[in-house]
């Protein structure tokens, strides 16, 4: 990327999320465009493969979750700094924590663009309506709110709806980009696997939101009947600073062997479909996943629950379904379902694959986001 008084400051608070989900769009919105494009982020290890990507990596003090605060105040000053020293035309804050402390700094710079890009919701909105932290959140954001050069995107029409009845600010500010998208060349459609036992893929973080108690209780509820018939295969990290972290020995005691057992973190994931039978992600509440749509182009049936994002990658009946929210008979129904009619799974698979060609190539996404900051920065992108 040439150097260019143009800049773009992308602020995320974890790196590995920046390269796994923002580097392969990010690397085809600025490809050989005059900008400076900064990531600021904690350290964890992967400022080499930012800046091998042609960004130019600066760490911070933000941690995720609730974090110290030492450390939240620090960042908060790191950013006010941040804002006056290199004079961004545009920042993108990504995710909630980030978006509070970075709108909230840039009171100090009022003529600064800000793209507050809500990647999920997370934990908080999974809380009451009526919890102190919740209503602290909806507060914080209603404040930011009043800043006029604030503007709002999301992956789903769910979310902006929400958040839009929290801030409600000019309702041109508030954009539904549809995902990030996902490289089709990488997640290549393949043909199921002639295989016995069928091989259920839960592709997830090892937390408690994304479903994974729910998944144990399907699994030993209808253990007798399914025991050789089905496997059910968990593919994920554990996550000790999420607030729905699940630790080590608590996930161990929820494996079956045999049965119900956990891969790890896998940095191969499209291996990982192409071994599997068919995808479940019993999640609370989602962006888009990028698991979903990553399944889509492996063109893997899906089962997910009918909550806000999970449902956007799901055509109930063509590639998958959508099951009602805990409903436990409903998920061994349609397993079953899947397991017994190999046909099936093999349509809904093709299925798939074609929703993912018409709504989640990266391609696609890469010239929604040419066209956003185009708005905002001198001359485009």
């Amino acid at each position: 990327m040439a150097a260019s008084s143009r800049k773009v400051m992308i602020i995320i608070n974890d790196d590995q999320f920046f390269c796994s989900h923002f580097l392969p769009l990010f690397s085809r919105v600025f490809h050989d465009q005059s900008c400076c494009v900064y990531v600021i982020s904690r350290d964890n290890g992967y400022r080499k493969t930012i800046e091998q990507a042609g960004f130019t990596f600066i760490s911070v003090a933000v941690r995720r979750g609730k974090g110290d605060i030492w450390h939240n105040v620090l960042f908060f000053l790191q950013l006010i700094r941040l804002y006056v020293v290199y004079k961004p035309d545009v920042v993108l804050l990504i995710s909630l924590k980030i978006i509070v402390f970075g709108s909230l700094a840039a009171f100090f710079s009022p003529s600064l663009r800000v793209l507050n890009y809500f990647s999920g919701l997370g934990h908080v909105f999974l809380l009451p309506e009526n919890h102190w932290m919740r209503r602290i959140i909806h507060w914080l954001l209603w404040f930011i709110g009043k800043r006029k050069n604030n503007w709002y995107l999301f992956e789903t029409k769910d979310d902006q709806q929400l958040i839009y009845h929290i801030i409600q600010s000019s309702y041109d500010h508030y954009l539904v980009m549809h995902g990030l998208g996902v490289p089709l060349q990488e997640f290549k459609f393949t043909e199921l696997p002639d295989q016995h036992p069928m091989i259920v893929l839960f592709p997830a973080r090892i937390i408690s939101t994304k479903g994974l108690f729910e998944l144990h209780q399907l699994a030993k509820n209808f253990q007798q009947e399914w025991q050789g018939r089905i496997k059910f295969l968990l593919a994920g990290k554990i996550d000790p600073y999420n607030p729905a972290y699940i630790d080590p020995q608590k996930l161990h005691e929820l494996l079956i062997p045999g049965y119900l057992e956990w891969l790890g973190y896998v940095q191969d994931m499209a291996t990982c479909y192409a071994q599997a039978d068919v995808v479940i992600l019993l999640s609370y509440r989602e962006g888009v996943p990028r698991v979903l749509m990553e399944a889509c182009a492996a063109g893997r049936p899906i089962v997910t629950f009918d909550v806000p994002g999970c449902r956007e990658c799901v055509r109930e009946g063509k590639n998958g379904f959508l099951i009602p929210f805990g409903d436990m008979a409903a998920l061994h129904e349609k397993i079953n379902l899947l397991a017994s009619d190999p046909q099936l799974r093999k349509a809904m698979g093709a299925c798939s694959r074609q929703i993912a060609e018409e709504n989640f190539d990266i391609e696609d996404a890469t010239k929604r986001w040419k066209a956003l900051l185009g708005k905002y920065l001198p001359g485009g992108v």
